[in-house]
């Protein structure tokens, strides 16, 4: 997302990068799956003249993903969340996620979100039912990707369609924004594109101009 598409409500103005980089030379590329890629940059500090070297990482060329914070309007006009238990390699553990998965080419970000929801919990939507709320870096320092925050509104004949298959996923469960909340705070969600998702959510829905 362009920065200078965004009303900023704290203005700022910035200054010049304190680095410059020289140069970008790509170090590592996965052969098939995600096309995980590593590039070394040379940057040299414009207040010293000090030479420095970065590595970042990347997969499918930084393609937008998309997470999916998937939402069912209860009887009683409040909402329930669909959370999976997820297991990742880099972990060694089962934890709490939203739905989420890289872009693919030719996708725009509402296309990857109907996508990956439907990939991985067997929840069909349309594109009308998506609205992509905002875009998140996972981790600036290392990573370079872009994640859209898709808020999809699903209907109880959808939320009843949940049949997960994806081997990673077990325990979908539609969890109240209370006791998710009540789960962030007590430590049982740890993912970090999940907590960021939330926070966009809340930001637009539960604290902001659209709550």
């Amino acid at each position: 997302m362009a920065t200078d598409s965004i009303q900023h409500v704290v203005p700022v103005e910035d200054g010049i990068p304190p680095l410059d980089i020289q140069s970008e030379t790509e170090v590592f590329r996965e052969q098939g799956g995600a096309g995980f890629t590593v590039t070394k940059n040379i940057a040299i500090v414009r207040s010293t003249g000090e030479h420095l070297q970065f590595h970042v990482a990347s997969v499918r060329d930084g393609k937008t993903g998309a997470v999916c914070v998937a939402e069912q309007i209860l009887p009683d006009g409040t909402s329930a969340f669909l959370l999976a238990r997820h297991w990742r390699v880099s972990t060694s553990q089962w934890a709490w996620e939203f739905p989420r998965g890289m872009g693919a080419d030719d996708e725009d970000s509402r296309d990857t979100a109907v996508r990956e929801l439907s990939e991985e919990t067997g929840i069909t939507v349309s594109r009308d039912q998506v609205k992509i709320l905002q875009h998140i870096h996972a981790d600036t320092g290392v990573l370079r990707d872009d994640i859209a925050v898709a808020r999809v509104l699903l209907s109880e004949e959808d939320s009843q369609s949940c049949n997960p298959t994806d081997w990673e996923l077990s325990n979908s469960l539609y969890i109240p924004a209370s006791t998710v909340c009540q789960m962030i705070a007590g430590g049982e969600i740890t993912d970090g594109i999940t907590l960021a998702a939330w926070s966009v959510y809340c930001a637009h829905f539960l604290f902001g101009t659209n709550a």
